[in-house]
């Protein structure tokens, strides 16, 4: 091959260097996928001393592709940065409105892009670490928050950095004005304040965790995911429900889950035809039927005659399932419902129910 021919010009440029710029593209093609495992294998080093060996697996998938994306990107780069553009086409400086910043611009966002990927990856990973690892020092609630909030500190270090880099705004000037804005942004945004300082709150005070039966009076569900804002409650009746963290915080909330028992109670109304010793004898009889549930029931129960309705003699029962499992309480309740029914029959008494009784004087 003559080498007279590699120093022949095209679009302006020796053909030496678009063989050279081809031939990086082409390396990089080739190359990228053993040039990311090498990089994603260095890395692994930072967080040898959080991570087991065993989770190399899953921080090279995720790692993999932001490091491929940033090779591709330093390889166009430096091909383009090989040619230089022909003095025909009048293009004007990077530093100028033009086609060549907007090239310079997009290429920046596109890199800016690719290391933040890299970061975001991280807090992933971190999240992935704390999840699986068996002697992790942080819940897993509260890693899953960490990484929110670690990723909404990067999406704005970002886009400062983007501003800056990419579009060469003033960032010190861009931080007063925003500074200055801060306390009519502080009122707007008063509740959405409260729900971010009621997401803390549950994090560090833990009253509950995903996965844990909450009652906050009117709700009473499942937890599904703590946010920022709001906390997601999976309903009784299998509905999602939104619930402002700031109502949460703000609320009596009874933890059904870290209960160790379930309690049942209710009013038992018989009729007035009943006598005392027929009552008596009911009374003693539910509370031999609820001992007779041990181990499942204890023996802390309350079974009095309290009241005189309107139209019934109210007892008043209340009883301790052993288990916080809603189904076995259920059950429980459902056996011993059954047994007071045969108790009130077979003490030949009847259960009340709204009644009105009109006496007719006769003149």
């Amino acid at each position: 091959m003559d080498k007279a021919i590699l120093h022949e010009l095209f679009l302006g440029n020796p053909i030496s260097k678009w063989l050279l710029s081809v031939g990086v593209l082409l390396l990089s093609l080739l190359l990228n996928q053993l040039m990311a495992k090498f990089a994603a294998k260095l890395s692994f080093r930072v967080f040898k001393k959080v991570s087991n060996a065993q989770f190399y697996d899953e921080f090279s998938k995720l790692f993999n592709k932001p490091f491929i994306n940033i090779i591709n990107l330093l390889a166009i780069y430096f091909a383009c940065n090989v040619l230089t553009f022909p003095i025909e086409w009048e293009m004007a400086k990077a530093s100028e409105f033009g086609l060549r910043w907007l090239l310079h611009a997009l290429f920046l966002i596109a890199f800016i892009w690719s290391i933040t990927m890299l970061f975001l990856r991280s807090a992933d990973f971190m999240e992935f670490v704390y999840h699986n690892s068996e002697n992790a020092t942080v819940s897993r609630d509260l890693a899953t928050f960490l990484k929110e909030l670690t990723k909404v500190l990067i999406y704005i270090g970002a886009l400062f950095v983007l501003l800056s880099k990419a579009f060469e705004v003033d960032i010190t000037a861009l931080i007063t004005g925003l500074g200055i804005g801060g306390l009519a942004i502080a009122f707007a945004a008063q509740d959405t304040l409260a729900n971010l300082i009621g997401s803390f709150i549950i994090y560090l005070d833990k009253p509950f965790q995903v996965g844990e039966l909450i009652d906050l009076g009117d709700i009473k569900g499942t937890v599904e995911k703590i946010g920022f804002r709001t906390t997601r409650i999976r309903t009784l009746d299998r509905t999602l429900l939104i619930v402002p963290n700031k109502k949460i915080i703000d609320s009596n909330l009874n933890n059904i889950t870290q209960s160790s028992q379930r309690r049942v109670k209710f009013f038992l109304g018989l009729t007035y035809q009943s006598d005392p010793q027929s009552i008596l004898g009911i009374i003693e009889d539910i509370k031999g039927a609820i001992l007779a549930e041990n181990p499942i029931t204890t023996a802390e129960m309350t079974v009095r005659f309290t009241d005189f309705d309107s139209s019934s003699l109210n007892l008043f029962v209340s009883y301790y399932v052993d288990s916080n499992d809603y189904e076995t309480m259920i059950a429980i309740k459902e056996k011993i419902n059954i047994k007071i029914m045969e108790i009130v029959k077979s003490h030949s008494c009847d259960f009340a129910y709204p009644t009105r009784t009109i006496f007719l004087e006769k003149n």
